[in-house]
């Protein structure tokens, strides 16, 4: 989202701008506007969700812009910024469909709590126009997202981990998704469960170890994350069909 703050003084403009951290609200732009033609300009030339506006401006009114606004961007949403608390003045600015308005000098802190609800209401206003079958898909590329993403964090660990202790009951608190998530998607991407996973990438590195070094065997285990040589031999007989001492005598095949 993008907003707009519109004020022809230009002290209390970059004081407004600089005051308050609009990224917290979802903002990614903020563009600033001096008068009412000059707003016109950016309006049509950027996209902008919200606009403060003072309402006393030469060149024309806060409320003639936002009448122009709402006939020109009628999603658009407007706090008005004023030091006139005239009936006449609030009364037009809520017919015009005004979000709120704040008095100067302005208290930051209640137009802190203006935008927050101004955005939580933008967001349901989305929410709401979205079609429910579409939701469901939104929801569920957001879940396939977050499990690749777990995923590629967990792959990534086991690589970089692959002599250490490695428990397989930590990884859904470290990716932030529950166990039965995370192992589904683990092994929907791997084609295996996550120990799985862990024991054909150690006894990988074993056998690169047994061709390529002269290591004794209790310190290819330890490298790999086997501190008992036996249940290492154990492993590595059931998965090649041969002790690591016989894997190293037949050629490293």
């Amino acid at each position: 989202m993008n907003i707009i703050l519109i004020d022809d003084e230009a002290v209390a403009l970059n004081a407004l701008k600089r005051r308050m951290d609009w990224e917290t609200y979802g903002f990614e732009q903020v563009f600033t506007a001096n008068s009412m033609p000059q707003a016109q300009q950016l309006f049509s030339e950027q996209r902008i969700e919200v606009m403060l506006c003072d309402i006393e401006m030469p060149w024309g009114s806060g409320l003639e812009l936002f009448e122009w606004v709402k006939a020109h961007y009628p999603a658009v949403e407007c706090v008005f910024i004023t030091c006139h608390p005239e009936y006449d003045y609030m009364r037009k600015a809520l017919q015009l469909g005004s979000a709120d308005y704040v008095l100067k000098p302005i208290d930051y802190a209640e137009l802190d709590g203006i935008l927050r609800a101004l955005i939580q209401r933008l967001r349901e206003k989305q929410t709401a126009a979205i079609p429910a079958p579409m939701l469901e898909e939104l929801r569920q590329e957001n879940e396939e997202s977050a499990g690749e993403a777990a995923v590629r964090f967990v792959i990534d660990y086991i690589h970089k981990h692959l002599g250490e202790d490695i428990v397989v009951a930590d990884f859904p608190e470290l990716v932030h998704l529950n166990d039965r998530y995370l192992s589904r998607s683990f092994r929907k991407a791997t084609g295996l469960s996550i120990l799985e996973y862990i024991t054909q990438e150690r006894l990988r590195m074993a056998r690169e170890l047994l061709r390529q070094t002269d290591y004794p065997v209790s310190r290819v285990a330890g490298s790999v994350g086997y501190n008992n040589l036996s249940y290492f031999t154990k492993i590595f007989k059931r998965e090649t069909g041969m002790t690591p001492q016989e894997y190293r005598q037949t050629g490293n095949k």
